[in-house]
């Protein structure tokens, strides 16, 4: 026990941490060891980037969001995972996954606006459940069609045709449901 006063292990504690908290802010330097520079420091390959959507990219996109929200909105019940994305352009489409609570019929709606076709794959472990058929979308409609589902998770994935391709504004999305 401390005493008045004294230096119990609760104050030494205290002052370390304080102690090493002031340190931590002091820099020591010599002509042997210089500071780094900026260029050492952000040297290396540069991190990849995806061009930038023009104007006229982002108006057409915009117009084909609105035109696959209301192609998906068809959908009944309640929403177990819902995405949509770009569907061309650099980089990847979209993934996502959702939890399966209960065994069952789910209907899995589908559509993309601004291209011929899209694929869409659908995943669940296969050590519970039948394999899932992948979705071959016809870009002028909506594909809706019942799908059981075990429980676990489920996954969505948007294959792109040409994932280096230039971006047109072309979207695609996803909605599984439960009645």
């Amino acid at each position: 026990m401390s005493r008045r006063g004294g230096t119990g292990p609760g104050r030494c504690t205290a002052g370390l941490a304080v102690l090493s908290v002031l340190m931590a802010g002091c820099a020591y330097e010599d002509a042997a060891n210089p500071p780094p520079t900026a260029a050492s420091v952000f040297s290396g390959r540069p991190a990849p980037s995806v061009p930038a959507k023009g104007p006229e990219i982002l108006d057409i996109e915009t117009r084909n969001y609105a035109e696959l929200k209301k192609r998906l909105s068809l959908a009944a019940g309640s929403v177990l995972l819902d995405e949509s994305g770009p569907a061309d352009g650099p980089g990847v489409g979209f993934s996502k996954t959702a939890t399966v609570k209960a065994a069952g019929a789910h209907t899995v709606t589908a559509a993309c606006v601004g291209l011929d076709d899209v694929q869409i794959s659908l995943s669940q472990d296969p050590r519970t459940g039948p394999e899932l058929p992948a979705l071959v979308l016809d870009c002028s409609g909506v594909l809706s069609q019942v799908v059981e589902l075990q429980p676990g998770y489920v996954g969505v994935h948007l294959t792109r045709q040409d994932p280096g391709g230039p971006w047109t504004g072309a979207v695609a999305g996803i909605r599984i449901t439960v009645d």
